[in-house]
């Protein structure tokens, strides 16, 4: 019964990682339509460095699951305003489960 738990598990987690690549590729042409690809470089590099800096607080602050991701938003929000780029939450959710997947996979030596 545990094995059958565990191929379950890891079966919904491969199809999420599949569906979060196929939403980010759909966001990022969306994006290269409307704003171009300078967007979306920008995004992603704000979507890293909030994750990064969400991540370096989190022991201090006791931030956990939806406390980070809120975090992360907050951050990515303020510094897209200076460039004038408005996003809505499930967009930068993307984004930033993108950049915690990177930081995971660098983490674990993928």
């Amino acid at each position: 019964m545990q094995q059958i738990n565990e191929i379950l598990l890891n079966g919904a987690i491969s199809i999420l990682v599949i569906l979060t690549g196929v939403a980010v590729k759909s966001i990022k042409e969306y994006l290269v339509q409307k704003g171009g690809e300078k967007t979306i470089k920008i995004v992603e590099i704000l979507a890293k460095n909030a994750v990064n800096a969400v991540e370096q607080v989190s022991s201090e602050t006791g931030y956990k699951g939806e406390e980070k991701l809120e975090q992360a938003r907050i951050k990515i929000r303020a510094e897209l305003s200076k460039y004038n780029i408005n996003m809505t939450d499930s967009d930068l959710d993307t984004f930033v489960e993108s950049a915690v997947k990177q930081m995971n996979d660098a983490w674990k030596g993928e």
